[in-house]
């Protein structure tokens, strides 16, 4: 549901699990606010009244921000990378797990608005398309830590001395992953 006040729009999502009202400014400086569906619609537009100024200086902060790489690009872009990325991912995976030798299901190549990549149970790894416009040790560092979590399905030590033994550098690259 949209709605809109004072020129800035915004949309209504109903979670059941949310037993408040949360007001989220994206990066793209889209206003999301989530609610029960046991809460009225005059309280939410009550609420965002009174939130108001906060959501201004959300909306600025955010267009003064340098846009993340995650946020950018079409399915055209997708359509015309995929096949790029697909490449890159299967070199490097092939490179670094002479070293690990983990057994791989699928590798995916997807358009994602949020992460990098994933791991499933299954074995599967998921990439995002993204990746080919990361610089070459950030992109290695994707690969290891999915690739590591072939072995280890958490963040734990065991996890990051995994990672560390082909990324020295893990926890600056991580760092710098944050900014793309």
């Amino acid at each position: 549901m949209q709605k809109e006040i004072n020129g800035i729009s915004y949309s209504i999502r109903n979670t059941a699990r949310r037993r408040r009202v949360v007001i989220s400014v994206r990066g793209d400086g889209s206003v999301v606010v989530s609610k029960s569906p046991r809460i009225a619609i005059a309280y939410v537009e009550k609420f965002v009244r009174e939130k108001f100024s906060w959501i201004e200086a959300k909306i600025r902060e955010q267009a003064s921000r340098p846009k993340k790489l995650l946020a950018h690009y079409s399915v055209k872009d997708f359509r015309e990378n995929k096949e790029r990325a697909r490449a890159i991912v299967l070199a490097r995976l092939a490179h670094f797990n002479q070293f690990y030798n983990y057994t791989i299901g699928s590798v995916l190549i997807r358009n994602q608005k949020s992460r990098w990549g994933s791991c499933s149970a299954k074995g599967n790894l998921n990439f995002n398309y993204k990746i080919v416009f990361l610089p070459e040790p950030l992109a290695d560092y994707l690969i290891v830590h999915e690739l590591c979590h072939l072995a280890e399905m958490n963040h734990s030590k065991r996890f990051w001395a995994l990672v560390s033994q082909k990324i020295p550098e893990h926890k600056t690259l991580r760092r710098q992953m944050k900014l793309f």
